[in-house]
């Protein structure tokens, strides 16, 4: 959607803003995760079903916030009514908004504390996962990277949406105030391709953000329903990222960052040849969210 002020769940004045404050609510909550988030007797396991809404606790205002960015303000309006008709969100709050968004999306945020890591065994007989668990990548063990997938391929997704990215590329023809879509794109290679390398786990999850924004905007280049700028910027900066890859590939030393570097380079190149060839490594799916704690069967029926 592209309306400014419309959205599902969403609190405050403006959205980002509100983004900002439920990222503080947020990580006071993950600091003060515990085994006191169940009841006595209750298995370990179950603290996922609690962790799932904490640590996602910011999607619904992620959609309300990057609705900002190449986003209208506007109302049915008739002739003659008064009413606003159509005009485009002021470039300063589209900008921040983009800031508040990738905010949620770097390490430190990503990264579930060890604290709660040492809370979560694999889940006994007859507690199998559900659909307000997290998918993941590890079998029975819990996944933290996948967590972390899970909670940065939204923001992600919703930034390069091929419609939100042809209103980019238009607005900012009709001013160069408004963001563009090389800028956002450019944004999101500086806080993860770009970024200062972390070490450990912290270093996993920057890998799992680096992947999922080459992912999504290999996904837009391809996008046969984008706009051709919109795919000519993408494969644009394709070629921007392999050329700085190359580069960095030189003098870097650890070797799983160069393991890194060459699984991209090696998936760039093959798209570039072939762009129409499936672009692998889908992103593992959010959990369900409202209704929460209910029998989903519940609220559809069959007929």
């Amino acid at each position: 959607g592209s309306h400014a002020y419309a959205h599902l769940w969403d609190n405050g004045v403006n959205a980002a803003q509100e983004l900002n404050r439920v990222m503080e609510v947020r990580k006071k909550a993950l600091e003060n995760f515990s085994e006191k988030n169940i009841r006595p007797g209750q298995p370990m396991a179950s603290l996922e079903e609690v962790l799932v809404p904490v640590y996602m606790f910011h999607r619904y205002q992620v959609e309300a916030a990057v609705k900002l960015i190449g986003g209208t303000n506007y109302n049915y309006a008739l002739r003659g009514d008064g009413q606003l008709v159509n005009e485009l969100v002021p470039a300063q709050e589209q900008y921040q908004a983009l800031e508040a968004l990738l905010n949620t999306i770097k390490t430190d945020v990503l990264l579930i504390p060890d604290h709660i890591l040492s809370l979560l065994p694999p889940r006994p007989p007859g507690y199998e996962r559900s659909r307000e668990t997290f998918k993941n990548r590890t079998g029975v063990t819990f996944d933290p990277l996948g967590a972390a997938e899970t909670a940065a391929d939204l923001p992600i997704r919703l930034l390069l949406h091929h419609q939100r990215a042809g209103r980019l590329v238009e607005y900012h023809s009709i001013n160069v105030e408004y963001p563009g879509l090389h800028e956002v794109i450019d944004q999101l290679f500086s806080v993860s391709w770009k970024a200062t390398r972390q070490q450990g786990l912290a270093g996993e999850v920057q890998r799992v953000v680096d992947r999922l924004v080459l992912y999504h905007v290999m996904q837009l280049a391809a996008n046969q329903q984008a706009t051709g700028q919109v795919r000519a910027i993408s494969f644009n900066q394709l070629q921007k990222l392999k050329s700085w890859l190359e580069l960095a590939m030189r003098s870097e030393r650890d070797q799983g960052q160069i393991a890194h570097f060459s699984f991209a380079l090696l998936e760039i190149n093959e798209f570039l040849d072939d762009p129409q060839k499936s672009v692998g490594g889908k992103p593992l799916t959010l959990p369900d969210g409202s209704p929460i704690g209910q029998d989903v069967s519940l609220f559809y029926c069959d007929y």
